[in-house]
């Protein structure tokens, strides 16, 4: 509703966190996991999901209930506050929040650069380095802006995403059969 607290949207707040779950691993991930594992990696893939998605479920209304309101109305929330505020582990917390740190800039967005820098060299011949180097600091500068930046950057970029996964997934079943039904 219009007035109520918070840093972001809905619409912003639903697609900040779908672009924390959706990437790269479910186009790489997937390949690999048929291609290491059969067909049958389908149905752990499934498994794992649905014990993901009650998890994220749980994360996600602890971290609205447990949140903390500045007295500027910014909101600050995640796992640590629910940690601090309703487990009264304010060791864990503060753990948790130098991983979340460390995972940002670091292995959090490994694999997806890693991903992105071998498809553009494999494609245009483009220098990993040069890929990384572009990624960090473009990365960099939405993470530093905080969470009214982050927000703003996925709202425009999750649902152009979502439709370019929706279309090449389309093409990709097109042209298979196509290829199936002339054959």
């Amino acid at each position: 509703k219009e007035g109520d607290q918070g840093d972001t949207s809905h619409f912003q707040a639903l697609t900040t966190a779908l672009s924390g779950t959706v990437g790269t691993g479910n186009i790489a991930g997937v390949a690999l996991a048929i291609h290491l594992g059969g067909p049958a990696a389908l149905f752990w893939m499934l498994v794992t999901a649905a014990v993901g998605m009650t998890t994220k479920f749980v994360e996600v209304t602890l971290s609205h209930k447990y949140r903390e309101i500045a007295s500027d109305g910014s909101v600050s929330g995640g796992p640590m506050y629910y940690m601090k505020n309703r487990l009264n582990m304010k060791w864990l917390a503060g753990i948790f929040a130098v991983a979340t740190i460390l995972s940002s800039f670091g292995t959090g967005s490994l694999p997806q650069i890693n991903s992105i820098s071998n498809s553009l060299f494999q494609t245009f011949g483009i220098n990993h380095m040069l890929t990384g180097a572009v990624l960090a600091v473009l990365l960099g500068l939405v993470i530093i802006g905080g969470i009214k930046r982050i927000a703003k950057v996925t709202s425009t970029l999750v649902p152009l995403m979502a439709a370019i996964y929706f279309i090449g997934a389309m093409a990709v079943l097109f042209l298979l059969a196509a290829v199936v039904y002339r054959g």
